[in-house]
């Protein structure tokens, strides 16, 4: 089931929200609150897990930005916030960021484009199988914790060397893969040429300490499809899913490119 508030004082804006979620109803059982001001929502929020808002930035009683803030300490706090307005400018935008808002809805929005949220929604909570490849027991823990962190569902399993790698990506489940660089034996680079070859369409990305433009250069040859420098956090794994499973990145994400060395590049150029 997925709970979804719409808190906007303009009933137009709110019935636009709802024909867009209701494009989903034969997929999912969904439920819908539906609210015409800020004290309603932050109360919706504080009874029940919502999972799903869509919140307008300016509403009698709490403004758009102080629901979001306040969601932080509510039955909610890992509820995926949409705002909603006909403008925002930079301050609010780093308000809203620093608050926790996922995503931006310039208005007049459409029907699809609300659509479109919802089928990202749902693509985020399904459960995604992945492995992680280190041979450091305690690097395995703590990339363990950082997927837990994300906003992403994930079922993680874990091989501490590439030969063990290989044998559980044998069985053909696994959609992603995270491996370090430095291994023993056999290095991640080594590792994911293995992997392209018995699959084009397994995400695979590379954790490494190093920071090389020759190392990220060989990694996106054998065909390695990012590039993860430690450490890092739940925003570069969010980073990563949204490019792997091609969805429109949030207003409110961390911004990353793949590989460090064409964000170089960019500035260069």
């Amino acid at each position: 089931m997925i709970r979804i508030l719409v808190a906007d004082d303009s009933g137009v804006a709110r019935e636009v929200v709802n024909d867009g979620i209701n494009v989903h109803r034969c997929k999912r059982y969904i439920e819908i609150e539906n609210v015409d001001n800020g004290r309603a929502a932050l109360e919706v929020l504080q009874k029940k897990q919502i999972d799903l808002a869509f919140i307008d930035v300016n509403m009698p009683g709490l403004d758009g930005p102080e629901v979001v803030k306040a969601m932080s300490g509510t039955k909610s706090r890992d509820c995926l916030a949409v705002v909603t307005s006909s403008q925002l400018d930079n301050e609010m935008a780093a308000s809203l960021r620093r608050f926790g808002a996922y995503h931006f809805l310039k208005k007049p929005f459409r029907q699809d484009e609300v659509s479109e949220i919802v089928s990202t929604y749902m693509k985020m909570t399904t459960t995604y199988p992945i492995l992680i490849v280190d041979d450091s027991a305690t690097m395995r823990k703590l990339t363990r914790k950082v997927l837990e962190s994300s906003r992403f569902d994930f079922e993680i399993s874990e091989a501490d060397g590439a030969q063990a790698a290989l044998r559980a990506l044998s069985s053909g489940r696994f959609k992603l893969v995270l491996t370090d660089f430095h291994m023993p034996g056999c290095d991640g680079i080594e590792l994911a040429g293995s992997i392209r070859s018995l699959s084009s369409k397994i995400g695979i990305y590379m954790m490494s300490t190093n920071d090389t433009t020759y190392l990220e250069r060989s990694a996106a040859f054998v065909g390695i499809s990012g590039f993860l420098k430690k450490p890092f956090n739940a925003d570069d794994i969010d980073t990563i899913m949204h490019q792997f499973l091609e969805l429109e990145a949030p207003k409110f994400g961390k911004e990353r490119d793949m590989f460090s060395f064409l964000s170089r590049e960019k500035k260069v150029s």
